[in-house]
């Protein structure tokens, strides 16, 4: 692609070969022909240069995580006849995903040389980044034109937040044989055998490993693994007004961290995992293994508030396709009388909300009081705070 930089200079050629036109002669033919051949020969070398160039980007990982550095390598090799005085690279990543600023650097290219440019990208914000194509421009001494190409496609880098524990979130168990391993022992499975130990006053007699018992020549008894199965039904608030008091997106990421934390425990264990939001397909986002974590999370880090719909009415509505007794853990910055009332009712209808909050650490006045309602009302509730000022209230 040529790119005129001085246009009067297209002006002057037209007046030259005008006045060769109609005034002939010797002279103005000469003026006109080293004017067109002053911008002829070099734009034409260059082409031809530029077309015999070859590069590439070369990523350390298209996957990271909030707080890593990535390497990000962007080659440029030339042909044995190809000379570049100077040579602007573009659309070079900045220093931080955060901006995602693109930059220009200048090198000097020889015949047969490669140059490789490298850049340490910090990963300071989750989501999708796309690394724009590379490419070059060039231009005539003069500064008349410039000519760029493209010499390789760009890559897109995803950014998962950080994932942390957050304990007392505790999942209630609601039906038998699961994959879930609780405490209680009535939610033992008496399908797998955890280990052996010796008979002990009050074990059932049900209980006796005939085999080994005859073996070892003592009562031996089986010992079963509780376990119990549910589900995490993971609820995102995406609405644009809950985030209005929002800082550089801090109670927005501090939501989708916690909620990516809970879903990596929960595919981790085997348990079934949905998210829903005002932003995603109904019922498109569910796993329960391991491999289903970056389909799930390739959509989540993309979310940003821009839903329209009241987040307490949304899981409400969304709370009667679920089964009763099901445990919702709810992400939402807002906590008006209005939401604590939805929470509390769902409660009340014989479901499990735990409630995760993100807030600064001088929350309003009402908000202390609806937390401790909820709270007495037998409902978790987690407060999030940003880095500098986290402390869990939960």
């Amino acid at each position: 692609m040529i790119e005129i930089k001085k246009p009067y200079f297209l002006i002057a050629l037209f007046l030259l070969a005008a006045a060769a036109l109609l005034a002939g002669g010797r002279f103005p033919y000469l003026f006109f022909y080293m004017a067109l051949f002053l911008f002829l020969i070099p734009c034409l070398w260059l082409r031809l240069s530029l077309g015999r160039l070859s590069g590439d980007i070369e990523v350390s990982s298209t996957y990271s995580e909030v707080g890593q550095t990535l390497t990000v390598l962007y080659r440029v090799k030339n042909s044995s006849r190809g000379r570049f005085p100077y040579l602007e690279l573009t659309n070079v990543t900045g220093s931080s995903f955060s901006t995602a600023a693109a930059e220009n650097k200048l090198v000097t290219l020889s015949p047969g040389e490669t140059v490789v440019y490298r850049r340490e990208v910090k990963c300071s914000r989750r989501g999708i980044y796309d690394l724009k194509t590379f490419r070059v421009k060039t231009g005539d001494p003069f500064g008349i034109f410039q000519i760029s190409k493209p010499l390789a496609a760009g890559k897109e880098i995803k950014v998962y937040p950080q994932l942390k524990t957050y304990p007392g979130a505790a999942l209630p168990a609601r039906q038998y044989f699961g994959n879930l391993a609780v405490k209680e022992k009535q939610y033992e499975n008496y399908s797998y055998i955890a280990d052996l130990r010796e008979w002990q006053d009050g074990d059932s007699v049900k209980r006796i490993h005939w085999k080994q018992s005859a073996r070892q020549e003592r009562l031996v008894v089986k010992n079963y693994e509780p376990k119990a199965d549910s589900s995490f039904n993971i609820f995102l608030d995406m609405c644009s007004s809950s985030y209005r008091h929002d800082r550089d997106h801090l109670l927005e990421d501090l939501a989708v961290e916690a909620a990516a934390s809970l879903i990596y425990y929960g595919l981790k264990e085997g348990v079934p995992v949905q998210v829903f939001s005002e932003l995603l397909p109904a019922g498109s986002l569910r796993g329960r293994h391991m491999r289903d974590y970056r389909k799930i999370m390739d959509r989540v880090i993309a979310l940003s508030p821009a839903g329209r719909k009241d987040f307490a009415a949304f899981v409400h509505g969304y709370s009667y396709y679920l089964t009763p007794q099901s445990s919702l853990f709810l992400f939402t910055p807002r906590l008006n009388l209005s939401d604590a009332a939805a929470f509390l009712l769902l409660k009340q209808r014989g479901y499990f909300p735990v409630l995760f909050y993100p807030a600064f650490f001088n929350p309003g006045l009402e908000e202390p009081a609806m937390l401790k309602k909820l709270k007495e009302a037998g409902i978790s509730v987690h407060t999030l705070h940003p880095p500098e000022e986290n402390e869990d209230t939960g």
